[in-house]
């Protein structure tokens, strides 16, 4: 079970992780962990974010990417002509982002509660929130969204990616990378094990979001299990779990 642990220790965890979730290496050298986020989860979010500007009548959008990492996925945002800023709470992921980001890209060292949702100068600013594995990490989810409401614009979309339930389950099962969690047919909480490094992590399934967005002013606009593709299981030499890692799903405000 989960032990007590301040968000000073989970930010060590993810600076000792910096360089397994290092995005900015040749395709081929990435950690898979990190791979399946680019080949599995960004064709997705670039789509949404494509139809999102569509529906808002503008060329490009103002995006804040919660858990941007090392900060390849707002690179290739920016390159696209969107407005980026990137927050995460690791220094070592963020010193990586500052080495290889357009300097004209917005990094904000902080977490789900940092200042940057109590100040003016992003309050209704942004048209798209993003986050891709960076919300089941975070107990106070609530906290979380109730501050993405804060800096979103009316009309604006939360578009996130977080493990399903199914794929901690199967995972569980073949003894990869999760463990100790409550239950192993209907799991909540427990370990991410990256190589020794054990990172709490905190599963929700759809349900749980939909009633906190339907409850608090947004639309269900997504839910989508992409699977993975086929060359990826052949160039990463994949031996986890088969079940789709990633449950996208996004909501509008009204």
């Amino acid at each position: 079970m989960i032990t007590s642990i301040n968000k000073n220790e989970i930010a060590d965890l993810w600076n000792r992780l910096a360089e397994r979730f290092n995005t900015h290496l040749p395709l081929g050298k990435i950690h898979p962990d990190a791979a399946v986020n680019i080949h599995v989860g960004w064709p997705v979010l670039f789509q949404q974010i494509e139809y999102q500007a569509k529906f808002l009548g503008v060329k490009k959008c103002k995006i804040l990417d919660f858990g941007c990492g090392a900060g390849e996925f707002i690179k290739r945002l920016h390159k696209k002509g969107h407005s980026v800023v990137g927050i995460d709470h690791s220094e070592n992921m963020l010193f990586a982002a500052r080495k290889f980001l357009p300097k004209n890209i917005e990094l904000v060292h902080g977490n789900h509660e940092s200042p940057i949702f109590d100040d003016p100068k992003y309050h209704e600013g942004f048209d798209i929130i993003t986050a891709v594995h960076s919300l089941e990490w975070i107990e106070d989810i609530e906290t979380t969204f109730n501050n993405f409401a804060k800096v979103l614009r009316k009309g604006g979309i939360v578009l996130f990616a977080v493990f399903p339930k199914s794929h901690i389950v199967d995972s569980i099962k073949i003894k990869d990378l999760f463990e100790d969690f409550d239950s192993p047919t209907d799991p909540t909480v427990g370990y991410a094990n990256f190589s020794g490094v054990r990172v709490p992590v905190y599963i929700r399934d759809a349900s749980f979001f939909d009633k906190y967005f339907e409850g608090n002013g947004f639309q269900k606009i997504l839910e989508v299990y992409p699977p993975y593709p086929k060359y990826f299981f052949r160039e990463y030499n994949w031996s986890g779990s088969k079940e789709p890692e990633m449950m996208i799903l996004s909501y509008r405000k009204l």
